[in-house]
């Protein structure tokens, strides 16, 4: 009797992980990124990825404020200083206080342009999973962007939360009131819990944005995990970069340039993860002796916008 078929693509991605290499696989993935022309469909997300932070932080604070919410405020005011690295928290805590200042129609318009901004976002991470995984059309439009708007309030809620548990640190505890024992275990469990909740939030969107199921789950999870890593070490380095090289001479304009590179990073690290899942799944294809393939290799000058 034959393996289940999960079994086998566990068993099928761990021998094409062998078979290639570590250091094969990152060139092989760099390669399919390149050819997709991954720069420019990282620098589309990192659009609207910019709409969905802002947004989003206007509206939350818009809701807290029109609820009489003050503790949820501050610690959206101060999530800002760790949410993104180095003078673009400058930045996120300005448009914080501008949601402040508005109430209900910061509320209102800030959680809908987030929602119109992520469906977008959410309708790009197709285009370019089809492209890197060498799929030559979309869904179709209505279906394209009906998937966009349930991932957007799937995926995209769990990536939010998970950003959350990581940046909110202690501002999270004291907001709820967190004290002793349970402010111990928070301070500890955060981190992974901020990390597996972001990881979950990737495992879903690689596995339902492209419009064909790419590899295995085990490709799927290799995928999320380097995105996870290159997302970390981006962000790690560039903070370290902002805090050791901080010239006073750009003034405010520092603040946009720092939230755009780590907007910018934070794609790449996306789509870097999503080449490993391709290739993986295209190794998996060869050792089983599977029919299917891709439909072409990943296109020269794909067009990137949703």
């Amino acid at each position: 009797m034959d393996m289940p078929r999960r079994e086998r693509g566990f068993g099928a991605a761990w021998r094409a992980v062998r078979r290639l290499g570590l250091a094969e696989l990152a060139r092989s993935s760099a390669k399919r990124f390149r050819e997709a022309d991954g720069t420019s469909h990282v620098r589309a997300l990192a659009y609207q990825s910019m709409f969905v932070l802002l947004s989003g932080f206007i509206g939350l604070v818009g809701l807290a404020s029109a609820f009489d919410l003050p503790r949820v405020r501050g610690i959206v005011e101060q999530m800002a200083d760790t949410l993104s690295p180095g003078p673009s928290g400058q930045l996120l805590r300005e448009a914080a206080g501008q949601g402040s200042n508005g109430g209900t129609t910061a509320m209102v318009v800030g959680v809908l342009a987030a929602l119109f901004a992520g469906t977008l976002a959410m309708a790009q991470v197709e285009r370019s999973a089809n492209r890197l995984t060498g799929l030559s059309e979309d869904r179709p439009f209505g279906k394209r962007f009906g998937v966009a708007f349930v991932l957007a309030l799937s995926a995209g809620v769990l990536l939010a939360a998970g950003g959350l548990a990581l940046a909110g640190g202690r501002a999270v505890s004291e907001g709820i009131g967190w004290e002793g024992t349970a402010l111990t275990v928070w301070t500890v469990a955060r981190w992974p819990l901020g990390v597996a909740v972001a990881a979950v939030g990737i495992y879903v969107l690689f596995r339902t944005a492209p419009r064909e199921r790419v590899g295995s789950s085990a490709a799927l999870a290799a995928g999320t995990a380097a995105a996870v890593a290159l997302w970390f070490l981006f962000s790690l380095a560039l903070g370290l970069y902002f805090w050791l090289s901080s010239n006073p001479a750009y003034g405010p304009l520092l603040s946009v340039i720092a939230l755009l590179l780590w907007s910018s990073l934070s794609s790449l690290a996306l789509h870097l993860g999503l080449a490993v899942t391709a290739e993986l799944a295209i190794g998996e294809s060869r050792l089983e002796g599977l029919v299917r393939v891709p439909e072409s290799e990943p296109e020269r000058g794909a067009s990137s916008t949703p």
